[in-house]
């Protein structure tokens, strides 16, 4: 005969934790560091060599932060909203989220001037566009240019190789990184049953497992430079 011990069901609920927005936010920004890919194929097939896209960029950034025409701002803002028309539909809501972010946090920026001179109001609303404009031109040359296309124009620009290899490795590690950091917030979620009283020593874990691992990349990748005899003379894949 089984004991009666044997016999009784567990019947185990948890208590709620309430660092749940803390692991989510940690979360979302591994997501968004590993979701900042160089995705090959992404340019189309009449898409303009990554150097005249660099080009055409900054010279309508430029034209849109010293002008002070109405009209010109809206040539420009036309020529961005147009572009922006020819994406997929997938691909708008990241660059629009980015460009109403950036005015939104222009226009809290310029209240207090305009509270203090109401004849401020014009430039302020000139100022939100002008950002929107820049930030989503920003973004259109992002989503349409593959990483190592850029890198290939900075190379046209005669920018010094060590610069372009630093800003090509900051980002493809910045990449890794937020993957790695991605998976071990996995790991730990999937390893927390119910109310956990350290949980900010977890993250701080978290945090340092990710720390240690970029000192060891970075080790890594210094003996393999120093293997291969490098040069600042860098090429992009």
């Amino acid at each position: 005969m089984l004991p009666d011990w044997l016999k009784k069901t567990e019947d185990y609920a948890p208590p709620s934790d309430g660092g749940a927005f803390l692991y989510k936010t940690l979360v979302s920004l591994g997501r968004v560091m590993s979701g900042l890919k160089a995705e090959a194929g992404k340019e189309g097939r009449f898409e303009l060599p990554a150097w005249l896209k660099l080009i055409l960029m900054i010279a309508l950034i430029i034209l849109t932060s010293v002008t002070q025409s109405r009209l010109v701002i809206m040539a420009c803002g036309a020529i961005v909203l147009v572009r922006l028309a020819l994406l997929p539909a997938e691909s708008m809501p990241g660059i629009l989220k980015a460009a109403i972010f950036a005015g939104i946090l222009a226009a809290i920026l310029y209240t207090p001037a305009v509270i203090m001179d109401h004849g401020l109001l014009g430039n302020g609303i000139r100022l939100v566009v002008k950002v929107l404009i820049c930030v989503t031109a920003v973004g259109l040359f992002g989503r349409t240019t593959q990483w190592n296309h850029v890198t290939a124009a900075l190379r046209k620009f005669h920018i010094p190789g060590v610069v372009i290899f630093t800003i090509d490795i900051t980002f493809r590690y910045i990449v890794l990184l937020g993957k790695l950091m991605e998976d071990l917030l996995t790991a730990v979620s999937l390893r927390s049953v119910g109310k956990n009283n350290k949980k900010y020593s977890s993250v701080g874990g978290v945090m340092g497992v990710t720390f240690l691992r970029g000192t060891e990349m970075n080790k890594e990748m210094y003996e393999a430079m120093q293997c291969r005899g490098f040069t600042d003379d860098y090429k992009g894949l």
